[in-house]
């Protein structure tokens, strides 16, 4: 019988000919070898499939296509019932890991219990092989030493509260069997807050989360990528699955508080950005229009000017570019 691999790293890829190949060096340089690299194929109409060809040689990469784009969280699903591996992790066709992220990942959340472990990301600019500053320090985020992240943090973590740090663009290490025993999957109807939803359900579900205070994944920053796209949609998308995970009936008490407030800080900051959002695209009646029919505006606005002025002080200052990225 053959061995199951320690970690199965799951690689959705829609016309990813210029970035996938490095992606996938990237893995095969990890210092923890017993991986398999699973590249799904959303129905590109490039040369990406021609680019997974030519790593096809070792034998630890794998290249499944969809035939047709049926988006990330069915390319990612197609990846998990294909998978064999103790671990999951999931890596952006656009993005790269750093030789040791797998080894360090993995040693902390056996170290820990854990069911989930993720990193801080290195910011890259597109064309660039060098980070200028990490997902944490642009969030002013200070992390010594390993520390859990249960649902409170998690939704402090996502609505711009008390926390900038946005806990939605980490990428953790996953167990596989609590994925299967939990039957946890990604929703192929959502463009938006599919990942999120799958750690919601993991917490939801009782998994133990670690989060680590080093960075290892390189997130490259690219106009038109999913996390440079409009606010608004993105809260929205939020919002709906909040409503949808509320309407569940076997939440507890505690959960559906927490969920409640959460449904209650995504209104306030759509909200802010149904207003920040036009401001920002130069449409100043726009903004105008909806400042006046968002009664939650002011209130959230009230709230903001103390990140908003440290975000921008990073941002002139510091150079930070990726500081009014988090800005919401």
């Amino acid at each position: 019988m053959t061995k199951s691999p320690m970690v199965s790293v799951v690689i959705p890829a829609y016309n990813a000919a210029t970035t996938v190949g490095a992606a996938i060096d990237s893995c095969l340089r990890q210092h923890l070898r017993d991986l398999e690299v699973l590249v799904v194929d959303d129905g590109s109409t490039d040369a990406t499939v021609d680019v997974v060809g030519s790593r096809l040689d070792d034998p630890r990469v794998r290249l499944i296509e969809l035939g047709e784009n049926r988006g990330v969280a069915a390319a990612r699903n197609a990846a998990l019932d294909a998978a064999a591996g103790t671990w999951i992790a999931t890596l952006d066709a656009d993005d790269w890991m750093t030789d040791d992220r797998l080894d360090v990942l993995v040693a902390a959340a056996v170290a820990a219990g854990a069911d989930m472990v993720h990193d801080d990301e290195l910011l890259v600019r597109d064309g660039e092989t060098e980070p200028y500053s990490t997902l944490y320090r642009s969030s002013g985020l200070t992390l010594t030493e390993p520390r859990v992240i249960d649902l409170d943090l998690m939704i402090d973590c996502e609505t711009g509260g008390r926390l900038a740090y946005r806990i939605g663009l980490a990428q953790p290490l996953l167990r596989r069997a609590f994925l299967e025993a939990h039957g946890i999957r990604y929703d192929e109807r959502l463009r938006v807050g599919e990942d999120y939803l799958v750690y919601l359900d993991c917490v939801l579900a009782g998994a133990r989360w670690i989060q680590v205070p080093t960075a290892h994944y390189a997130y490259v920053q690219r106009a038109g990528s999913a996390t440079s796209g409009s606010q608004v949609r993105t809260i929205e998308g939020k919002l709906r699955v909040c409503e949808e995970v509320l309407a569940r009936p076997a939440l507890d008490a505690s959960q559906r508080a927490s969920l409640t407030r959460y449904r209650a800080n995504l209104r306030s900051l759509l909200a802010y950005q149904r207003v920040v959002e036009p401001a920002k695209q130069r449409r100043p009646g726009a903004a105008l229009r909806a400042a006046i029919t968002n009664p939650r505006f002011l209130l959230r606005l009230g709230e903001q000017l103390p990140a908003v002025a440290k975000r921008r002080w990073a941002y002139h200052v510091r150079g930070d570019e990726h500081a009014l990225d988090m800005l919401g």
